[in-house]
């Protein structure tokens, strides 16, 4: 049936043995297309720069730009339009920034790949892989596409790109598994993006690009719907808020000065270009996109890079973490945590493939033995028995037994273990076998002495019915011929009629098989994949032939070995700072769940034993409503396992629609679906594939869950600043329409033209409020809950708040401004030339006094009831800088000549200047009383 198949394969690609002609790989290149999976392309630099434009804020000012320039107001359309084009510029500026900087992380995912072509081997690029190419595979290949296998020996692959899962599958050219299962469980099948363990073999190419199960996965993704961030749905809401302000107030203006007040009709218009220019926060877009980049900027230095500023602030509304297991919570590297020999258990310290590590052997009794790669009696293993007489015999035993099975662990592999220049240490080959070749190196021995002293005979490789492998070998000095056997325990246990105990063989007894499988049941519970080592010594005259029926029979058990992915070091710590910070994780992972849940319970995640495993299986079973109701249960701990892309975007929708905000993890190309769906998907950086890092709108450069926390972190601070700035500027401009509206019903002279507006809303306002954005974190910040979706930064409260300030604001400027025109001798109801010194000198006292009341106000926005003396005066140090410039910047804008004529103010004397600074510190004090009035009645 195989055969049929691959035949069809041949014919239908026009292929062979000895892979395609020239020719017809150019045309199966035509029909088929180049072998890439199509990624969401980027919009040109002029559109992203002009979609700036588009912003609500940035249209009202465009209009009042428009409607000034057409009236001959070419000051104020000048300033107007200047004012929009250097909002857009740093906003875009900052995003691209962002841009760039995930983009550099990454990279594709097969680069290069060696086929068969013309009967010769060549190597090409990737894209350049059609239908009917014979790919050549070697441990380290990255598949380029998927193919049949045509030949396999001891193959092995790693698929956790698209299942999650880090053990090595098994490759075999007979599929053993039937037509309805999954194709991605077909063992004759290689698929795009998976890594060859070990082992060799050939595949013909059946589909490529957007054909592979790698590509389908990315099409979900890209049709895979997201919705807008929190942040960009309340500025939307608060972009409206504005509009509606501007247009009720500019056309109530219209309407009075036009048909009550008798007012031309331009004189009027211009008039309320003015009332819109104050009611539009011309420095927010800015000050916003600046305090996200800010925050970009500080968590790229926690390795943790965000591809949209809007989603820095969604960090921080997050409830709930979707996060994969294996790479993600733990290292994706397989450990042995403990093994059992002469009846002695072990525990292995130290993870992951670095050698840094010890075995401490448990003694009945007595202090357990510790063994190491400085051990002095393990460093040169080439030493006799002789030179371990100062040890117990029983000491010299379990050495003996210890070196016995690191020579099986050695000789029984087909992978190896590197160093890299930066001192770290990576597995070629099986993660299984670069687990027991780390195990040896902890414990001191050498693996490439053994392999010096010992010659291969036959290979009986692993398979996945045998679930075994053995090596026939001779050592090369005494000519001595062992069997060595590695695999799972029951399968070696069968072949066992003995084993090693206190350097004896003894008959392997019921009682002694029972209590191995006791061990073994026991290690299992714990998590732990074991698999059982065994030994035979062969005649000393060598077989042409070493069958499996003759070798691996009578052999003798040495122990066993328990192994697991482990936890990350610091991953702990992060689930409990997100249990403090009222955030639920849920394990969703491609793994059993007895092994998710054993890591769930390592890491704290898992507390109680009540923990629910809910499948894939299970998934498709239960219905939408259903999930709802039991993730409503925020109390129940629950593992998701043996789940698929498609159970991932379930998930994440139900959560989403009861109304959590939900951040998802993962590195495999299964994930981005779900990463994409999210509110937040979070992607690795190291080990993720591109399609996920193009999916996520955050890449951990790490790879670390830690980050994760510092990242929440960060957007709660920013979501807290952006209360204090978006506060100060709304106080700000609330006391500037009242300035200009109360000035218009009153019909006095206009204390403020729209120039001069500009100038204190982007000239002066700008710095305090980017101060307020890159305020320290709050204490608490991580110990409160996240905050509602629901939750709005304009609500009641604030309305009350800076309506309040502003009024203070607007009163305190409006007294100063008339106290002047009175000054000049001005008499009420009267007019005045506009040119005049005593006008010109009024609004430079009203415009001055204005920008000093609002940069000391900066103050009153860091807390809405705690004294600023609590708060602390010095501990954000930008707030003092920011206002001495901007006192600086006023200063030159009133003194110096070619801005007087330009701007329409004029000097100001010292008295002038006293009584300037006076008026601005006066709304520290006003405020500091209404707190301590609400600190007294509290």
């Amino acid at each position: 049936m195989h055969r049929k198949k691959l035949e069809n394969i041949y014919e239908e690609f026009h292929s062979g043995p000895e892979g395609l002609k020239d020719d017809q790989a150019k045309e199966n290149l035509r029909l088929y297309g180049p072998n890439q999976i199509k990624t969401k392309q980027k919009k040109p630099i002029i559109i992203s720069f002009l979609e700036e434009f588009f912003d609500l804020m940035v249209v009202i000012l465009i209009i009042a730009g428009t409607i000034a320039y057409a009236f001959k107001e070419t000051t104020d359309a000048i300033v107007i339009f200047g004012i929009v084009l250097l909002n857009a510029t740093v906003s875009f500026i900052q995003k691209h920034k962002a841009e760039n900087t995930v983009a550099a992380l990454q990279k594709m995912v097969a680069l290069k790949a060696r086929v068969i072509r013309n009967g010769q081997q060549i190597i090409i690029e990737a894209h350049q892989v059609v239908p009917g190419d014979i790919m050549i595979l070697s441990p380290g290949t990255i598949i380029a596409a998927d193919a049949r296998l045509i030949e396999a020996n001891q193959l092995e692959c790693n698929q956790a790109i698209l299942t999650g899962e880090s053990e090595a599958v098994p490759k075999t050219v007979i599929t053993l598994k039937g037509k309805n299962v999954p194709k991605i469980e077909h063992s004759n099948t290689v698929f795009m993006g998976t890594v060859i363990t070990s082992g060799t073999g050939k595949a013909i190419v059946f589909a490529t690009g957007e054909k592979t199960e790698f590509g389908k996965i990315a099409q979900l993704t890209t049709a895979t719907k997201q919705d807008p961030t929190p942040l960009q749905k309340e500025m939307k809401r608060i972009g409206g808020f504005i509009a509606i302000l501007t247009l009720v107030l500019s056309g109530t203006l219209l309407f009075i000065g036009y048909f009550i007040q008798g007012k031309g009709f331009i004189e009027n218009l211009l008039f309320t270009i003015s009332v819109a220019v104050a009611a539009v926060p011309e420095g927010l877009p800015t000050t916003i996109t600046i305090a996200l980049a800010i925050g970009v900027r500080r968590l790229a230095t926690k390795r943790a890079i965000v591809k949209k500023l809007t989603s820095v602030e969604t960090l921080g509304c997050a409830t709930v973490i979707l996060s994969d297991k294996t790479g993600t919570l733990t290292q994706n590297e397989l450990t042995i945590k403990e093994i059992y020999f002469n009846n002695l258990s072990a525990e292995v310290k130290g993870i992951g493939y670095s050698p840094r590590g010890e075995v401490q052997i448990l003694k009945p009794d007595s202090e357990p033995i510790t063994i190491g790669r400085d051990d002095p009696v393990l460093v040169d293993m080439g030493k006799r028995k002789e030179d371990l007489k100062f040890l117990e015999e029983k000491e010299k035993t379990i050495y003996e037994t210890l070196k016995t099975i690191a020579l099986v662990g050695s000789l029984c592999s087909n992978s190896t273990l590197k160093q890299t220049s930066d001192n770290e240490f990576n597995v070629v080959g099986d993660p299984l076998e670069g687990a027991i070749l780390t195990f040896i190196k902890k414990c001191g021995f050498d693996s490439r002495s053994f392999e010096n002293q010992y010659k291969y005979l036959e290979k009986i490789p692993f398979n996945p019915e045998r679930k075994r492998m053995s090596v026939v070998v001779r050592h090369i000095q005494n000519g001595e011929i062992f069997v060595l056997t590695k695999g799972s325990v029951k399968t070696v246990l069968e072949k066992c009629t003995g084993i090693l105990i206190d350097g004896k063989k003894v008959d392997l007894t019921k009682e002694l098989r029972d209590k191995i499988e006791e061990k073994t049941k026991n290690m299992a519970d714990n998590a732990l994949r074991v698999i059982a080592f065994a030994y035979r010594e062969m005649p000393r005259k060598e077989k042409e032939i070493y069958t499996e029926a003759a070798t691996e029979n009578n052999l003798t058990l040495l122990g066993l070995a328990g192994m697991i992915d482990p936890p990350r070091r610091d991953v702990k710590e992060a689930i409990a700072l997100t249990k403090e910070a009222g955030i639920r994780t849920y394990i969703v992972t491609g793994d059993n769940g007895f092994t998710a849940t054993a890591i769930a319970k390592q890491i704290g995640l898992i507390t109680s034993e009540k923990c629910e495993i809910i499948t894939g299986e299970d998934l498709n079973k239960i219905s939408e409503e259903k999930l709802e109701k039991l993730l409503r249960n925020k109390e129940k701990e629950i593992i998701f396992a043996s789940v698929s892309p498609q159970h991932k975007v379930k998930i994440t929708n139900a959560l989403k629609n009861i109304g959590e905000i939900v951040a998802v993890t993962g590195d495999g190309v299964n994930d981005a679906p779900a990463l994409k769906r999210a509110d937040i998907g979070i992607a690795m950086g190291i080990k993720g594939s591109d399609v996920s890092k193009e999916a996520a709108t955050m890449v951990l450069a790490d790879d670390s869950f830690t980050s994760i926390v510092r990242a929440i972190e960060e957007g709660r601070t920013i979501y807290q600043n952006m209360k204090k700035f978006i506060f100060y500027i709304f106080s700000c401009n609330i006391g500037e329409l009242l300035i200009i509206f109360t000035a218009i019903i009153a019909q006095i002279p206009t204390p403020l033209t729209a120039v001069l507006i500009l100038v204190v809303n982007v000239g002066t306002d700008i710095l305090p409020a980017m101060a307020l954005g890159i305020e320290p974190s709050e204490k608490d910040v991580m110990s409160a809950p996240p905050r509602k979706k629901n939750k709005k930064i304009i609500n009641k409260h604030f309305i009350g708040r800076v309506t309040y300030i502003g009024g203070v604001i607007g009163t305190i400027v409006l007294s100063v401004f008339i106290w002047n025109l009175y000054r000049y001798g001005w008499e009420f109801g009267e007019k005045i030339d506009t040119s005049s010194i005593a006008y010109i000198k009024s609004i430079t006292m009203a415009f001055a006094t204005l920008v000093s009341i609002q940069l000391f106000n900066a103050y009153n926005a860091r807390s809405n009831n705690h004294s600023i003396f609590s708060v602390g005066i010095l501990r954000n140090p930008y707030i003092i800088g920011s206002i001495l410039i901007s006192f600086s910047l006023l200063y030159i804008i009133t003194e110096l000549p070619i801005l007087q004529k330009y701007l329409g103010v004029m000097h100001l004397t010292g008295t002038e200047w006293g009584i300037i600074f006076i008026t601005g510190v006066s709304i520290l004090a006003i405020e500091e009383i209404r707190k301590l009035i609400v600190k007294f009645k509290d």
